[in-house]
């Protein structure tokens, strides 16, 4: 079982405060962290990550009761963002062969290609990144994020670029990874924040 523990995080930015003592506690399936543009939904989920080091307060990610070094945050989540790039002259393939390398997980060619199908690029696999479309780079990003199979997926305004289909392999990926582990969506979508069990709202905070 995985949990998520956020203990009187604050954060700024060029001394703008973006949020401040933020606490909240989930062991669920899903949760939504929504909120005004600026209030901090996308920084949350990189502090989450760890890739961002609040100015004040913990963050803690447990598996069965024992807390995730920060260190080792990388082999238990996946994230998906607008901001996430790949390499545009790699194709989606040879990217996620090179994020294999990169983490020595030893992921094969077989998760690779299952991971394709998961976000409905197997016939694009072979595309170089920087040909596809928008909506296809998304799905793209979700393959990376999803490659190592994490527990914990992030994705932070998931359906950004998305058509009816691209919304559909959303909505498959996150009940996917619901039976798995937890997955948390920062999002301004109605539809997708009541996705989640538990909602941080993080209001208006400018």
């Amino acid at each position: 079982m995985i949990s998520l523990s956020l203990s009187n995080l604050t954060h700024e930015y060029n001394e703008r405060l973006v949020f401040q003592s933020v606490s909240f506690q989930f062991d669920g399936k899903c949760m939504s962290i929504t909120g005004c543009n600026g209030s901090g939904k996308s920084t949350l989920t990189r502090i989450i990550a760890g890739l961002v080091t609040p100015i004040d307060g913990c963050v803690t990610v447990s598996v069965d009761g024992s807390s995730i070094a920060r260190e080792n945050l990388r082999d238990v989540v996946g994230l998906a963002a607008p901001d996430v790039r790949l390499y545009g002259e790699l194709t989606a393939r040879e990217n996620l062969e090179f994020l294999s390398t990169a983490r020595s997980a030893g992921i094969g060619k077989h998760r690779i290609g299952e991971v394709l199908e998961q976000v409905g690029l197997a016939n694009r696999g072979n595309d170089p990144v920087r040909e596809l479309s928008s909506g296809l780079r998304q799905r793209a990003c979700f393959a990376a994020a999803l490659l190592h199979e994490p527990l914990l997926l992030l994705l932070d305004e998931p359906s950004t670029n998305l058509d009816e289909d691209g919304i559909s392999m959303l909505n498959e990926v996150i009940q996917a990874q619901m039976r798995r582990g937890m997955v948390i969506i920062a999002t301004n979508d109605v539809q997708e924040a009541a996705l989640g069990q538990k909602t941080l709202d993080l209001g208006g905070r400018q």
